[in-house]
């Protein structure tokens, strides 16, 4: 247990950020952990992640001193590139492994809990409100790449209303194992998920508890028995595009769930090689004071392949 009295150069800091840059052998999630556990108190009460902090508070944290002291910090290793922000939204490059939000059944740094202690201490002076910048969108633990996130709760609304009715396109990049014989395709199929193993089912016809998907791809390239794909993402469904391509008979490599274990083993990969790198705006009614992105594209700047993809050829 540790206590700290707030001085005048941490005045009305966030305490999340707080504890985040006084603490550099801690990792981040740790210190979420604990806010979730009602661990961390100021003046005797407990508080949020977005509690402000003023000269003179009683910060106490109840994690063990030895944890304190001796963590490796691995919110350290971790680097959010941000391709493209304005005043209105935010978006950033997710690494993969990272969950986009608070997973109940895991721990870690979490996606959007951690850009908002970073945005609590910006240096352009503007200000935003607790819990954001938020979530735009989702895409899943272990695929990297782009993700939007809001500033405010006017354009929050604004992005889920143009992501529900698809009107923002999102393309992924895949590498599989497998050609298809089409350049280009679109595929209709059955998603059902299965709680007990964290896993989805492909059916060709409609089953009990499933949703209909639909999956485009096209060919990139090929370098026998390898490909890659860019895929749109019609339908945004758990697991949809890895599930998908393994069923149409293209697993993703590095899929670790539904991929094929001896060639992800052979290529000594780690990660899925799957990444949203392209956001595409398609406005088809008005978008109030977000016109301005009609018509344009985002586009990841670097896509970070393991050193296994690139041995295949593809990239």
């Amino acid at each position: 247990m540790r206590r700290i009295i707030v001085e005048s150069g941490d005045d009305q800091k966030r305490i999340d950020r707080f504890l985040i840059d006084r603490f550099a052998g801690v990792p981040a999630s740790a210190f979420f952990k604990a806010f979730r556990k009602r661990n961390i108190r100021v003046n005797g009460k407990r508080v949020r992640n977005d509690f402000f902090l003023h000269t003179g508070d009683l910060v106490e944290i109840f994690i063990p001193d030895e944890y304190l002291d001796t963590e490796k910090r691995e919110n350290s290793k971790i680097r959010i590139e941000i391709p493209y922000e304005d005043e209105y939204i935010m978006v950033v490059s997710k690494p993969q492994g990272i969950p986009v939000h608070q997973d109940n059944n895991r721990e870690g740094v979490v996606l959007d809990q951690y850009l908002q202690a970073m945005a609590a201490d910006r240096k352009d002076g503007q200000v935003l409100k607790p819990g954001f910048p938020a979530l735009c969108h989702r895409i899943d633990r272990n695929t990297g790449g782009l993700v939007i996130l809001a500033k405010d709760d006017k354009t929050l609304k604004i992005m889920q209303d143009k992501f529900r009715n698809h009107e923002i396109k999102k393309y992924y990049l895949a590498c599989t194992h497998g050609i298809p014989r089409e350049k280009e395709a679109e595929y209709e199929a059955f998603l059902k998920k299965y709680a007990e193993n964290s896993r989805v089912k492909i059916f060709e016809r409609p089953v009990h508890g499933s949703v209909r998907i639909v999956t485009r791809f096209r060919l990139l390239k090929a370098v026998n028995p390898y490909s890659l794909l860019e895929v749109e993402l019609v339908t945004g469904k758990t697991h949809q595009i890895r599930a998908h391509l393994a069923w149409l008979g293209y697993p993703i490599l590095g899929d670790a769930k539904y991929g094929i274990t001896d060639i992800n083993r052979s290529l000594r990969l780690k990660k899925q090689a799957l990444f949203s790198y392209k956001l595409k705006f398609e406005f088809q009614k008005g978008a109030s004071h977000l016109d301005y992105l009609n018509g344009r594209e985002i586009i990841l700047p670097i896509v970070p392949w393991e050193e296994g993809i690139r041995s295949t050829g593809l990239i």
